[in-house]
């Protein structure tokens, strides 16, 4: 099966509104799409989809939608709301890939601080509960 990936577009048009629409507050707005560092966000939009010596480093689409959820989180590619956007897109990733997490909001909000706050160094064991995360609320949606 061919996995769809996320680009710009989809991160503006799809992703971005979804945090906006789902997640934001007055008192802590999600900023602006343009506001974003594109080197940071084309890094994490691009790790999904990496490979070394022809064999892809995140093979299954749980291994993708984890990277794609930790990058975009940890690299801060927007001036505010990074949490909420890699929420987001982690949730239209899944979907145009006809998955979904079965997983209720206040769940997502703790995994998100979760990765928010882990450090650095921990960074394989912060992936591994990611993709057990995801693994144990995907579902299929086709």
């Amino acid at each position: 099966m061919a996995i769809n990936y996320l680009d710009l577009d989809l991160m503006e048009d799809m992703c971005h509104r979804l945090a906006v629409a789902v997640f934001d507050t007055k008192d802590d707005p999600i900023s602006p799409f343009k506001e974003n560092t594109k080197n940071l966000l084309d890094s994490a939009l691009n790790l999904p989809r990496a490979s070394f010596g022809g064999k892809e480093l995140y093979p299954t689409i749980i291994d993708k939608a984890a990277v794609l959820y930790y990058s975009l989180n940890k690299n801060h590619p927007f001036t505010n709301g990074n949490k909420r956007i890699a929420t987001a897109s982690l949730l239209v990733f899944l979907s145009i890939n006809n998955y979904w997490i079965d997983s209720g909001i206040n769940e997502m909000v703790e995994k998100a601080l979760y990765v928010a706050r882990s450090e650095s160094s921990g960074r394989e064991e912060v992936m591994e509960n990611i993709k057990k995360w995801i693994s144990d609320h995907l579902i299929k949606t086709y």
